[in-house]
């Protein structure tokens, strides 16, 4: 078959648009880094989106149920970024009284944060029960089942955060619990905190299996089991901190990190979920770093100066901060102040794009 005549730039570039190529023909600009925008939400403008939701967005009853959803979630939008969007979002989850979600599982990895919990109130995870608690964090890792069930008298509500963005570099993976709703066996509640306080080995976890069949290989990270880290357990490991008269980071005061609980590595290989406490006059320092991090005010108020603007913020808050701006931390009041978050650090370190500058 004859090659059309090329001829000039013109002609090349119409040469290259029908058979799927792209060519340059002038100078790049300069290129800037990519910075994003930071946002502060306010709880009492979620607050009502949140309530609306339980009230109007029916959870599916099963798989073929096309008027209700899966899990009913609030997500967080930045509306100073319409033409790019960070890496990472966060989602309000409420399940109310009584209600079940379907399981299912995906390639993506999940995380639970509580923010008004139940001891009666319940993610599963492998068929697995980890009771969800104000301030408890639990780990749902990639293609491990999961539902949610609600035996309180009141609704809960947690923050779900996925590693969406990293799960999809390849083929994403997903598969619907056969019979919609997973049964329940609250005998399992809480058993692999138990299980690995008893030094659970790397051997005696069996992983999972495949959607597509355990004629399909894994070959990287072991895959964990899910786990919870009581509120209780991370004010202890604090209060340690403290007792031990540990100083203080000069950037984020005193801050945690929820440990993947067989590696001691990062929660996910993609993924790290923090705690952050800054005490009573905490002043920190100017530095900023190549990962993205969204904040949640968990307990107390303080004020995160980004790139020279003030956000004041109280309980029940959102802020995110996008990679390469430049922030701080202080906490102008008389009583300690918690900041949940959740960050892209591993990834970019694993991708070794991890960069920070201290001022």
């Amino acid at each position: 078959m004859a090659v059309r005549e090329i001829t000039d730039v013109a002609s090349l570039q119409e040469y290259c648009k029908e058979h799927g190529l792209s060519v340059r023909v002038d100078q790049q600009e300069a290129y800037e880094p990519r910075v994003l925008a930071p946002y502060h939400w306010k709880w009492s403008e979620i607050e009502p989106a949140v309530l609306a939701s339980a009230k109007f967005v029916r959870l599916a009853a099963n798989f073929e149920d096309r008027g209700g959803t899966v899990r009913r979630l609030t997500t967080l939008a930045n509306p100073r970024n319409s033409k790019a969007r960070a890496p990472l979002t966060l989602h309000v989850q409420c399940v109310l009284p009584g209600e079940q979600a379907l399981s299912h599982r995906h390639s993506a990895g999940a995380t639970r944060f509580v923010i008004k919990g139940s001891p009666v109130a319940y993610t599963t995870v492998n068929g697995e029960l980890f009771p969800l608690e104000d301030g408890d964090f639990i780990t749902t890792p990639h293609l491990n089942f999961h539902g949610h069930k609600n035996d309180a008298d009141d609704y809960v509500l947690w923050l779900d955060g996925l590693d969406m963005s990293f799960a999809g570099i390849g083929a994403r993976y997903g598969e619907e619990w056969p019979d919609a709703v997973e049964p329940l066996n609250y005998d399992r509640i809480n058993r692999s905190a138990k299980t690995l306080g008893s030094h659970l080995r790397l051997s005696s976890y069996p992983g999972i299996t495949h959607p597509s069949g355990p004629n399909v290989k894994h070959d990287g990270a072991k895959h964990p089991p899910g786990f919870r880290f009581a509120w209780e357990r991370t004010l202890a490991a604090f209060a340690a901190m403290r007792a031990n008269e540990d100083e203080p980071d000069t950037f984020d005061c005193y801050h945690l990190t929820y440990t993947d609980p067989l590696t001691g590595g990062p929660t996910f290989p993609t993924t790290a979920n923090e705690m952050t406490l800054l005490t009573p006059g905490f002043n920190g320092r100017d530095h900023r770093h190549n990962s993205t991090v969204l904040y949640y005010a968990f307990r107390g108020r303080g004020t995160m100066i980004v790139e020279s603007e003030r956000f004041e913020w109280s309980r029940g808050d959102f802020i995110e901060l996008p990679a390469w701006t430049t922030h701080r931390h202080e906490n102008p009041s008389g009583e300690d102040a918690f900041l949940y978050s959740f960050t892209d650090w591993p990834a970019q370190k694993a991708l070794g794009q991890f960069y920070y500058e201290e001022f």
